[in-house]
């Protein structure tokens, strides 16, 4: 028997959608958004997200 998958369309045309979105914005709002991302973001999680720093987040978020 085939597999099926789900129909995920929808999504990749939203995707599609936002990335165009993003790319038509000028450089001042892209620095923006970044501005208000590294706000949002807890201090020394903005690069790449590795499992040992996911691992290390959770343990001090355990231990407050």
């Amino acid at each position: 028997m085939a597999q099926t998958y789900p129909d995920i369309s929808d999504l990749l045309k939203a995707k599609a959608k936002r990335r165009r979105e993003l790319a038509a914005l000028s450089w001042e709002e892209k620095v923006k958004i970044i501005e208000q991302m590294q706000r949002l973001l807890p201090k020394g999680m903005w690069h790449v997200k590795t499992q040992e720093n996911v691992s290390n987040r959770v343990h001090s978020v355990h231990k407050s």
